[in-house]
C-alpha cells in the first residue's frame, strides 16, 4: 500500500513528512487511525505561526554571504515611537532600492523593529541580500545612528530556525505591538515555495541525503494501522546556486 510524501524545499532547507493514507477497503477503525496519522503529519508540515513562516521565507531568499544588520539611533535622533522609527526605516530602504537599481542590483529584505517594550531602546534588525561591498553605501544612506553588520553563514551552529527565533524573540516575550500585527516585514516579491505531494512505496524510509545536516526529526510514529514521520534538513551550501528571482507584483485591474 503506497504512502504519501509531502515536502517543501525552501532554498537549501527541506521539510518533509511521509504518512499512511486511508484506502478504499479500510475498516472504519483502520480508516480512523490512518486519518489521525495523516492529520498529524500534515499539521507538522504546515507553517501556521509567524515564526514558521519566517523560517521558510529566510531559507527561500537568503543564504551564506548575505547580510544581517542592526540599525541603531543616536540619542538626538531617537524616534518618539515605533511608528516614526518604521517610517525612517522605510525611507532608508527606499533610498537603498534606488541606489541598487541604478547599479542593476535587486533588493530583498526582511526586517523587524525592536525596543518598544518597557525599558527598551528602539532599533531595527534586517536580513538583506548582499551585492558585494555594501557597508559604505549602507552607512552613507543610514544617517540616524550606527550600523552593525555581519555576513550570514548557515550550518550546524547557525540554522534558519535560530535566525527566525532571534528575529521573533521580542513579540514572543512581550506580545505583539498591536493585536493581529505581523511581527516581521518582508520586501515585495520574495520567493515563496509551496509543498509538493507524491505517492511513494510503503517501505520508503524518510531520510536526508548523506551530505545534508539533519536539523530535526520525529518518528516513525505508528498506531497499529498507519504511521507518519517528519524530517527537516539543510542541504550543503553551493556557491554556484542561482539566486532566487523576486516575483513581480501584479497590478490590480480596475
Amino acid at each position: 500500500m503506497p504512502k504519501i510524501l509531502k515536502q517543501v524545499r525552501c532554498g537549501r532547507l527541506v521539510q518533509a513528512v511521509v504518512y499512511t493514507a486511508p484506502a478504499a477497503g479500510d475498516s472504519p477503525k483502520a480508516r480512523d487511525q490512518k486519518q489521525k496519522a495523516s492529520t498529524a503529519a500534515r499539521e507538522r508540515l504546515n507553517a501556521r505561526t509567524s515564526f514558521q513562516k519566517l523560517e521558510r521565507a529566510l531559507a527561500d531568499n537568503f543564504d551564506n554571504g548575505d547580510l544581517f544588520l542592526t540599525l541603531t539611533y543616536r540619542d538626538k535622533h531617537l524616534p518618539e515611537d515605533r511608528a516614526k522609527a518604521v517610517r525612517r526605516l522605510r525611507a532608508f530602504l527606499s533610498k537603498l532600492r534606488r541606489a541598487r537599481k541604478a547599479r542593476g542590483h535587486p533588493l530583498r529584505y526582511i526586517y523587524v523593529t525592536e525596543g518598544c517594550c518597557p525599558g527598551g531602546r528602539i532599533h531595527h534588525h534586517l536580513v538583506l541580500n548582499s551585492t558585494g561591498d555594501d557597508l559604505e553605501e549602507l552607512r552613507r544612506l543610514w544617517g540616524w545612528g550606527d550600523i552593525e553588520l555581519r555576513r550570514l553563514t548557515f550550518d550546524r551552529e547557525h540554522t534558519y530556525e535560530d535566525l527566525a527565533s532571534y528575529l521573533t524573540k521580542e513579540p514572543r516575550e512581550w506580545g505583539h505591538p498591536r493585536v493581529g500585527e505581523r511581527t516581521w516585514t518582508p520586501s515585495l516579491g520574495l520567493v515563496r515555495s509551496e509543498p509538493e505531494t507524491a505517492e511513494v512505496p510503503d517501505l520508503l524510509t524518510l531520510t536526508a541525503p548523506p551530505e545534508a545536516l539533519v536539523v530535526s526529526k520525529e518518528g516513525p510514529i505508528t498506531n497499529g494501522y498507519g504511521e507518519w514521520c517528519w524530517i527537516k534538513y539543510l542541504l550543503p551550501y553551493d556557491s554556484g546556486r542561482r539566486r532566487p528571482k523576486s516575483r513581480r507584483r501584479r497590478r490590480k485591474t480596475k
